[in-house]
């Protein structure tokens, strides 16, 4: 199999994956299925309110261009732009669908703070350098769980409108993801296949043999 060959078959995987996402989402607002809002301790909503308060576009914003930047800095040519869609793109559907949706009940809606939040963490992790990504992936899930549990105290949050917000967010994240396949540095790291521990073990004493 070609390279070519390979990087079309996992493009055609995510885009499909993608279309499934488009899918769902029409089902899911089609079904409006019946559903109640998340219940969480009340004590909590003092921590809550200024966690959400802090989530605004100015913040989403500059974190948005800081990840450009980063992807800038990286040189991944195709990295700006895979942050930009995925951020712009799960933003503007998320607020396109409460427009759209708007005599839905509002349990079964995307909450913007949580796209906002998990946009910007996908992006993170598609310009972030390897050797850092494990670590970005525990903080920002950390963040992401911290940030629905403040939504769903502050705002009327349920279980099938963060269904939604995660399928916003799944759908812009193929698509950028797909991007980054054709990014030459982002391809040419794929392309490279660490030594396990056994192999390095075997070419250590291969050499000494010589």
């Amino acid at each position: 199999m070609t390279e070519s060959t390979s990087r079309l078959r996992r493009s055609v995987r995510r885009l499909a994956f993608a279309a499934a996402g488009v899918v769902a989402l029409c089902a899911l607002y089609l079904i409006r299925p019946e559903s109640s809002g998340l219940v969480l301790p009340e004590a909590l909503r003092p921590v809550a309110e200024p966690v959400i308060q802090a989530i605004d576009v100015t913040t989403v914003l500059a974190a948005t261009v800081v990840l450009a930047i980063v992807a800038a800095m990286r040189k991944l040519s195709y990295g700006m732009g895979a942050v930009l869609l995925l951020c712009i793109g799960a933003n503007l559907t998320s607020a396109a669908v409460r427009a759209w949706e708007s005599d839905a009940p509002s349990v079964l809606l995307p909450s913007g703070h949580v796209v906002a939040v998990t946009a910007l963490y996908g992006s993170a992790l598609l310009v972030s350098a390897p050797r850092f990504r494990p670590v970005i992936a525990g903080l920002g899930f950390a963040v992401v769980l911290g940030v629905a549990g403040a939504a769903a105290l502050v705002e009327p949050v349920g279980i099938f409108g963060l269904a939604a917000g995660l399928i916003i967010l799944a759908i812009w994240w193929t698509l950028a993801s797909t991007l980054m396949l054709y990014s030459p540095v982002a391809a040419e790291r794929e392309e490279r296949r660490p030594d396990t521990a056994a192999i390095a073990f075997s070419r250590h004493r291969g050499s000494l043999r010589l």
